[in-house]
């Protein structure tokens, strides 16, 4: 095992996912990143097993941050918006050099889910009223504001209107723009049935 200054030119592959420093805040009290070759790796703190072999790594330097690239993944599994309310509550702040204790890993990844979670279901029966398949109140609605009928739709156009309507709703709630109003998702509904129909507003 060899521990080297981390060379300003290496050009290392993106930040490690949310699941990366899970499993490694699971095997210890604190997690690091370590340069493995061009990968960037999330270990728990003095783990510098490679799997069957030791492998040559070098510590992260002081130019890279732990805790900052832990919250840009959560960021990128839960949003702006969640993660930025999680960092918050937890006092996450960039510590360049330093690791990041594992319970604020877990309990920062538990936090996000719950807040996920607790944000989708604000806009349930919104995303109800306005499924094609279920041929919800607010979708009757749109299609009388179109002047469509209901069976202008096959069911493979009502499963793609809901798919993408569940992308808008997704991406609203990682954003943080919860709760959608009716109008909002009557609008996205719209847009969807005439992008799937060919028709101009």
């Amino acid at each position: 095992m060899s521990i080297a200054p981390l060379p300003p030119t290496i050009p290392l592959s993106g930040v490690p996912g949310v699941d990366a420093f899970q499993s490694a805040a699971a095997q210890g009290p604190q997690v690091v990143v370590a340069v493995d070759g061009r990968d960037l790796r999330v270990l728990a703190q003095g783990s510098m097993d490679g799997g069957s072999a030791q492998r040559s790594v070098a510590w992260v330097q002081s130019d890279l941050d732990v805790a900052g690239m832990f919250m840009q993944a959560l960021s990128q599994a839960y949003g702006g918006g969640i993660s930025a309310a999680v960092a918050r509550e937890l006092g996450l702040e960039p510590a360049p050099g330093r690791p990041l204790e594992s319970r604020l890993v877990l309990q920062a990844v538990d936090m996000a889910q719950t807040g996920q979670r607790a944000l989708a279901g604000v806009d349930f029966l919104t995303q109800l009223e306005h499924s094609a398949a279920a041929q919800g109140s607010a979708f009757r609605t749109v299609l009388a504001d179109m002047g469509l009928a209901p069976s202008a739709l096959s069911s493979t156009q009502r499963q793609q209107i809901d798919a993408a309507m569940t992308d808008r709703f997704l991406s609203a709630t990682q954003a943080g723009e919860v709760p959608v109003t009716p109008e909002t998702a009557a609008s996205w509904l719209k847009d969807t049935i005439s992008r799937l129909t060919n028709r101009a507003d």
